[in-house]
């Protein structure tokens, strides 16, 4: 399978690229061809339980990633736990807030953030995106984000 995610904008590259490796079976290879080298995806792949091979090429980046023979990472979860120094605000790595606090997956659903109910996406379109940059993706409006930020915040009591 062959992805060119050259043109798109972010994180449109990761959600084609996370519904393809959905998709994978055991000996496929997913080839993305991109314009960058990938560098919030790479350490996501082998948590995930992926290998990959990257070369520039003079077309630009290629990605190639299959899985290692184990399927049960996938699945895997992470031990959480809330610090009391965690601050919510547009510069929060969703990745990080919703590994420190689950329950905020239901708030960032609820204002619009679609994409994180699909558990492969979870594990890896959060890593690369702040509050900040997925209120601009959703458009969300300054009104709507304060109110997410005030509803994530009262899960923390702040």
């Amino acid at each position: 399978m062959r992805l060119d995610v050259r043109n798109l904008e972010p994180p449109q590259p990761m959600i084609k690229i996370a519904r393809a490796l959905e998709s994978l079976k055991e000996g496929e290879v997913l080839e993305v061809l991109g314009s960058r080298p990938f560098t919030h995806l790479l350490p996501r792949l082998e948590e995930l339980g992926f290998t990959y091979e990257l070369k520039e090429t003079e077309e630009g980046y290629l990605l190639k990633i299959w899985k290692r023979g184990t399927e049960g990472k996938l699945e895997g979860t992470t031990e959480c736990s809330k610090e009391l120094e965690f601050t919510i605000d547009e510069n929060t790595n969703v990745g990080e807030l919703l590994k420190r606090m689950p329950e905020a997956l239901d708030i960032l659903i609820k204002y619009g953030f679609t994409p994180l109910k699909n558990p492969l996406l979870r594990k890896i379109l959060p890593h690369t995106v702040t509050l900040g940059q997925a209120k601009k993706i959703r458009r969300l409006s300054d009104e709507k984000f304060q109110e997410l930020i005030k509803e994530l915040r009262s899960l923390i009591g702040q």
